[in-house]
């Protein structure tokens, strides 16, 4: 009997040992902020692209950055389909809160050249602290609607 507690109890340790490990190189681990908040995007790097499923690729980028609460932005929007721009399609862009209402947030996108589509807006800041908001860019072109969602964190 003791024997087989001592097996155990090693391989307790080597489990606990590998865990602690893998933690320490991250391997396999998403970034806090992913895991905690389910972010898609991390917008505050970089922009984020999304394929619809007719083909369109929509990038979501917000300026400047870091992307934070209660500061004008300039959200843009690139459209484009086998790497040809988009230039003639309607885009709305709808900001808000995963599981929080907080209010009607959608800034006007113009298109400016070449498939990009650009507006200004601010980001509320959420009296609970949290910090993860979702972009939903609906797009109509050529008779059909696409929808990209991110979901980002601002600072």
């Amino acid at each position: 009997m003791k024997r087989s507690c001592n097996r155990l109890g090693t391989l307790w340790t080597f489990l606990a040992e590998a865990v602690l490990i893998a933690g320490i190189v991250g391997i396999g681990a998403l970034p806090a902020s992913t895991a905690e908040n389910g972010t898609t995007c991390d917008i505050q790097s970089a922009s984020c692209l999304k394929e619809t499923g007719d083909g369109m690729t929509v990038e979501f980028d917000a300026r400047p950055k870091p992307v934070a609460a209660m500061s004008e932005l300039t959200f843009i929007v690139n459209l484009t389909r086998g790497g040809l721009p988009i230039s003639d399609a309607s885009v709305v862009l709808d900001l808000s809160m995963p599981g929080m209402f907080m209010g009607r947030n959608r800034p006007v996108l113009k298109h400016v050249y070449d498939g990009r589509y650009e507006g200004k807006g601010i980001i509320t800041m959420c009296p609970s602290g949290k910090k993860a908001w979702q972009a939903e860019v609906t797009v109509m072109h050529a008779g059909k609607t696409s929808v990209a969602s991110f979901v980002f964190e601002v600072k």
